[in-house]
């Protein structure tokens, strides 16, 4: 009687497949020639890393690395074992992005992950169009600046700064945004009319973007200056928060910036000197994805709700 699964050879003893935390391990160290490197990716020590690949060794009785000083390189074993292991990771990767597809799809759920101010200032306020136009849909909306990532989480769309090279992803460019400054209008008031009265002022940055302020200066043909103070925060609706209190001076994306609500009352621009430099803000996507009647609607409504929040 043959007690085997029906899905695993009878001659294959369970033995023969390692645990996951050892092919992941090798995977990044053989894939990136380097224990430091894979050890970053997976969040492990290069001493871990290369416990778990002496495992492998010494389960298979064969070398898959020949180690240098400062280096290492794959054995011919290590070639194959590699060609074998990457495609498996990718089958199982597949497998559970399949079974999240089904989940959400049965669900009526899409993930979108997009910036925080980009969530409060476009997004938020076309919500009601939304669900007016997909009442079978229910929306979840992460606000971060964390880049997405759409090989572990349940992420559908992403609106980001940049294009990260990525394989598997589409990217449409969605607006050009500009550094603006903006303030309370007691600044305005107090006396600050130019560019060079920043100097009388504190400066207000944001933490994942410590050279935007002096691009702009640099920009506005005041390098020099040298500001009153400066003030760190890490997201840009409580760095435009802490410019409405009259904490300072911050830069806005123009011309998103102009959608927020009491701008013009609450928030002013001292002058309008706008930054040459611009960043491109991007919707992100799977581009297996790219006939997905949902993932489309969700796409039309964005684009639109950029339309919206410039005009």
């Amino acid at each position: 009687m043959n007690n085997s699964h029906p899905s695993m050879p009878s001659d294959l003893p369970l033995r023969a497949i390692p645990p996951l935390t050892a092919l992941l391990a090798f995977e990044r160290a053989a894939s990136q020639l380097s224990f430091r490197r894979a050890a970053r990716d997976l969040a492990l020590s290069p001493s871990a890393i290369s416990h778990q690949i002496r495992g492998l060794e010494a389960q298979f009785g064969v070398k898959l690395f020949v180690r240098g000083a400062r280096s290492v390189r794959l054995t011919p074993d290590g070639e194959r074992y590699l060609e074998k292991v990457s495609a498996a990771l990718t089958a199982l990767q597949e497998a559970g992005r399949e079974v999240q597809r089904h989940r959400r799809d049965s669900a009526g759920e899409l993930w979108i992950s997009a910036l925080p101010f980009f969530t409060s200032t476009v997004l938020i306020p076309a919500l009601p169009d939304f669900k007016r136009r997909n009442p079978e849909l229910t929306l979840r909306i992460e606000a971060t600046h964390q880049y997405a990532d759409f090989n572990s989480s349940r992420v559908d769309v992403a609106v980001r700064y940049g294009r990260e090279h990525s394989t598997g992803l589409k990217f449409e460019s969605l607006v050009e945004v500009k550094g603006l400054p903006v303030c309370s209008p007691l600044l305005i008031k107090g006396g600050m009319h130019n560019p060079e009265d920043l100097s009388r002022q504190v400066l207000i940055h944001l933490t994942s973007q410590p050279r935007a302020w002096p691009v702009w200066l640099k920009e506005a043909g005041i390098p020099e200056v040298t500001p009153r103070g400066h003030l760190w925060l890490d997201s840009v609706p409580a760095m435009l928060e802490a410019a409405e209190h009259g904490l300072g001076v911050a830069l806005a994306m123009a011309p998103l910036i102009k959608a927020r609500p009491g701008f013009g009352k609450k928030l002013v621009t001292p002058f309008d000197v706008e930054s040459s430099h611009s960043e491109t803000i991007y919707l992100v996507s799977r581009t297996e994805q790219a006939r997905d009647a949902r993932i489309g609607a969700l796409r039309r409504w964005i684009v639109e709700a950029v339309g919206h929040a410039r005009a």
